[in-house]
């Protein structure tokens, strides 16, 4: 074929002429890049799968690269990609249709089926070659490395995965599929990742500007004091960055530790030692947490005017986002964001409560439900209606009965709250928030049959998590999977609220999304925006200000 380009798969009799009428007259195509690497985006290539038989190949100095990128600038066809964002973010400099696809790494994601290409391709029935699944890129090399050595293997890699890509499509698109008995319907939460994809390339692209001084002035001062409270727990005997040693020194100053699972040591993990009244085990864990501070925050951001991080749309199975290399931004501790600085003014948008308002519709729970109606401080509300002194309590149980929380968490949480909470109270209030908020107790109930008599649940918009059958089997785990389940439409459900509220509001320039927040830069979204997003109401709180951690809150 001219120019390098190369069509691979079934393509029986066909020559080139009616190869280039079918993949220029195709409406929906498959679509796949190969790069040097996951980090360097540059292209070698990507293919071109009119239909399921067979894909074109287009090398990235091909002379006839411009028929794949008329096909893939037109925004009458659909491109269909695994992992719209990636290669949107390959085929940037290419200027490219950005409105017509759709993406089978999201659709997976959203019907919690395997994620990567050849696993779901199998799972749905194709037969997937050896070559292709047991391909690894040698350590320290690179895809362009392999290109150099076998360039028909790579390109036949990418015509297969664009031509799988394409299948995957049709076959979770379609009644008629490969595996017996199922059906997938496209849930609208499907749709709501999908409207995102560009809002996330862009908040990557774009990146914070950093207060570079704060950010020097952090790191000193977390040196300053990791370093001080290594020599002064050096002094009792053990290094801090020892779990062994401090275990042993623990053990010899009297505290009785469990052993780890391997039994080679002492457990000296925070939920472990932090109720030790030790001066030694409270400055470990003091000093764990300046030194990840330091190692995890200042110091990938040091010598940097601009914070990037990646924000990965197909990880948490709640459908929540989060944000990796360099930095995690969704963990931020919140005296750190005062160096992330707006390159105009900031405004941020927080949905008030979002998750306890979701579970009250979901549990169709009328007491709550009113509550939030009439504009009720909802842990004042329950702080009045059981009879509770501490407002910090009610929200303990707000957050935790509501959740499928046991007596132990509601301990748990109390105590990260600073509240100490006997196991007889937390029965006690656990009973009496049942009695109050009945339509949550029936809500948890329901949910719980319903996890193991169907071993799933859904959010409010269709994402579906499934019961990993082998934990569920499990006694000494079977537990721990239903509350993981049992979290999850009620997390899913606000995520996809806010994501929803973040498509709506595309043309603003987001910088920051973390959680139930989305902070603007330069213009602010009206308020108006973001209403009729989910059929509970969804109020949300507007703060401004030159910094991520100085924004001051106004009437909206």
């Amino acid at each position: 074929m001219p120019g390098n380009m190369e069509a691979y798969g079934n393509i029986g009799q066909k020559d080139l002429s009616q190869i280039l009428q079918e993949l220029t007259s195709a409406r929906i195509v498959g679509v796949d890049t190969e790069t040097i690497s996951l980090e360097n985006k540059q292209m070698i290539g990507l293919a071109i799968a009119p239909n399921t038989d067979y894909a074109v190949w287009f090398p990235e100095n091909s002379s006839v690269l411009y028929i794949a990128l008329n096909i893939l600038r037109n925004p009458t066809i659909t491109k269909v990609f695994h992992n719209a964002k990636f290669d949107y973010d390959v085929l940037a400099p290419y200027g490219i249709d950005e409105s017509n696809f759709e993406d089978t790494e999201i659709l997976a994601y959203t019907l919690n089926l395997p994620q990567r290409l050849y696993n779901l391709s199998m799972h749905l029935g194709k037969v997937v070659e050896l070559r292709f699944t047991e391909f690894a890129i040698a350590k320290g090399e690179t895809m362009m490395d392999t290109w150099n050595k076998d360039p028909d293997f790579v390109l036949q890699k990418c015509c297969v995965d664009a031509k799988l890509t394409l299948w995957s499509w049709y076959e979770l698109h379609s009644p008629g599929h490969a595996v017996p008995g199922a059906v997938y319907n496209i849930p609208e939460s499907y749709y709501i990742d999908h409207d995102i994809v560009h809002i996330l390339r862009h908040m990557e692209q774009v990146g914070v500007k950093l207060n570079q001084e704060s950010v020097n002035e952090f790191y000193d001062e977390l040196v300053d004091q990791t370093g001080y409270l290594r020599q002064l727990i050096q002094t009792k005997g053990c290094d801090p960055n020892s779990n062994m040693q401090v275990g042993v020194v623990l053990a010899q100053r009297g505290w009785k530790l469990p052993y780890t699972k391997t039994r080679k040591q002492l457990k000296v993990d925070e939920k472990t030692i932090r109720d030790i009244q030790d001066p030694l085990a409270q400055s470990v864990l003091i000093y764990r947490e300046k030194a990840k501070l330091k190692s995890t925050y200042a110091f990938p951001l040091l010598g940097l005017e601009r914070a990037y991080t990646h924000y990965n749309n197909t990880r948490v199975i709640t459908g929540r986002l989060s944000s990796s290399d360099p930095i995690n931004m969704q963990n931020i501790p919140g005296y750190f964001r005062v160096v992330f600085l707006a390159d105009t003014n900031f405004f941020s948008y927080d949905a008030s409560q979002i998750e306890l308002r979701t579970i009250a519709y979901l549990a169709q729970d009328k007491i709550m439900m009113a509550a939030f109606r009439n504009g009720a401080d909802i842990h004042k509300e329950t702080m009045i209606r059981l009879g509770i002194t501490d407002r910090r309590v009610a929200k303990v149980l707000n957050f935790a009965v509501a959740y499928l929380g046991e007596e132990e968490t509601i301990i748990e949480n109390a105590r990260e709250a600073n509240i100490r909470l006997s196991p007889q109270e937390a029965t006690d209030f656990r009973n009496r928030y049942f009695q109050t908020y009945t339509g949550i107790r029936d809500y948890v109930y329901s949910q719980r049959e319903q996890i193991i008599k169907y071993g799933y649940v859904t959010t409010l918009f269709g994402r579906v998590r499934k019961a990993d059958p082998i934990r569920m089997a499990n006694p000494h785990s079977r537990e721990a999977v239903i509350r993981e389940l049992f979290n999850m439409p009620v997390q899913g459900t606000a995520a996809e609220v806010v994501k929803k509220m973040m498509a709506r509001a595309a043309k603003f320039d987001l910088r920051i999304q973390v959680h139930d927040e989305m902070v603007y830069d330069g213009s602010c979204p009206p308020p108006s925006m973001f209403t009729g997003l989910a059929p509970f109401d969804t109020p949300l709180k507007l703060s401004v200000g030159k910094s991520w951690g100085d924004l001051v809150e106004i009437k909206v």
